[in-house]
């Protein structure tokens, strides 16, 4: 949030106001784009092969997820590997599609549609641990 703050005040000249909520907007993608920066940086962001193999898990139903409390839906998602949980969070957080994804993190469309993929399933199979505790 630091740096995203500074580089604001650096580029402020650059925004423009396109009506209500441009400038959360044009903060959250500031800020994506460095926190992927600092992951390339520092060498975190990784992708899997995609002759990685994860089980087929069946979806949970929205009843089961909804009666899961948000503290523990988002450590479930945190617990996800990096590369899943930042390309999870990309698209479904962030509504950012593929192509979007893929140029930021330097991947293929297909390599983001199968991270996401992977990580919907491995969601999934952690939902369905929950429920039977």
């Amino acid at each position: 949030m630091h740096d995203t703050m500074i580089k604001a005040f650096q580029k402020i000249r650059q925004y423009r106001y396109g009506g209500p909520g441009s400038l959360y907007a044009w903060l959250s993608r500031m800020a994506i784009h460095l926190a992927i920066d600092r992951m390339r940086k520092e060498g975190k962001l990784k992708t899997n092969s995609l002759d990685e193999r994860i089980p087929d898990v069946e979806d949970p139903a929205m009843e089961e997820v909804r009666s899961i409390p948000l503290s523990v839906l988002l450590g479930m998602i945190s617990s996800l590997p990096e590369s899943k949980r930042l390309v999870f969070n990309m698209f479904c957080v962030d509504g950012f599609s593929h192509r979007e994804i893929a140029k930021q993190l330097g991947i293929t469309e297909k390599t983001s549609s199968s991270t996401l993929s992977k990580a919907k399933k491995m969601l999934s199979a952690m939902i369905k641990d929950y429920m039977k505790e």
